[in-house]
């Protein structure tokens, strides 16, 4: 079995520097390690979030109920993310088999609160992913690190590294993005300038007996969403029309 597989051009460059100075003013800043942070791009997404945190919520609560019901609020003039997000963990508790009432007297209350922030663009600029292959020229890559263990599993993995010496080289070097070094999970677009913070809390009393917190990115598209309030006081009008012969 290949243990090891380097694809591409190596090159080598004399690397000159000066000596740091030991003191400073102030304290260099650094960079935190790359990391992931789900972007949400679908309705979908949030029943994802919903299913996790009504999990977590059972989870939570299992030996602690105490014959009492689990009740989540949904109040107007929210984000349509929150009264959708509200909705669907009403759903998901319910699915899980947690009680859940529809009265908030003699039961637990589900506290959300929501947080959005909007950052710069200039954040975005440096932002790259490890491990990347680049195009050196046509139907030749420069691919650093690429682990046979890590390939072996992956369907179709010699046709793809053939693919990648062939005709159809472009296509090739899509497959080992995608498929091989793991691109494919990374959603398209350029990194959001908005993102979320999503926590739900549960007190008995004065002790908190569940609390999750998770950050998200939005797509910046879709910026109503996230940022505007509903105004669900208005109500909706609807058109009855009167059906032929009556």
């Amino acid at each position: 079995m290949i243990k090891f597989i380097t694809l591409g051009l190596f090159s080598s460059a004399l690397l000159l520097g000066g000596c740091a100075s030991k003191y400073a003013d102030v304290p260099a800043p650094t960079r935190f390690e790359n990391a992931e942070q789900q972007k949400l791009q679908a309705a979908n997404h949030w029943k994802l979030i919903a299913r996790h945190i009504a999990k977590q919520i059972a989870d939570d609560t299992a030996d602690r109920l105490n014959g009492r019901l689990i009740y989540v609020p949904t109040p107007n003039n929210e984000q349509a993310f929150v009264t959708g997000f509200r909705e669907l963990l009403i759903t998901e508790l319910v699915r899980q088999g947690t009680p859940v009432s529809i009265k908030p007297e003699q039961a637990l209350q589900v506290d959300v609160q929501y947080s959005i922030f909007k950052f710069s663009e200039e954040r975005a600029r440096q932002t790259y992913h490890y491990g990347d292959a680049t195009a050196l020229a046509a139907g030749l890559w420069a691919v650093g690190g690429v682990m046979a263990g890590n390939l072996a599993s992956a369907k179709g993995v010699d046709a793809g590294i053939k693919l990648l010496t062939g005709a159809a080289a472009l296509d090739g070097f899509g497959w080992l993005s995608n498929e091989a070094l793991g691109r494919g999970r990374f959603a398209n677009g350029a990194v959001p300038r908005s993102e979320i913070l999503l926590t739900t809390s549960i007190a008995d009393g004065n002790r908190l007996i569940s609390r999750v917190s998770n950050i998200y990115y939005t797509a910046d598209e879709d910026h109503a969403l996230y940022w505007n309030k509903q105004n669900t006081n208005a109500g909706t009008t609807l058109k009855v029309m009167q059906a032929e012969g009556k």
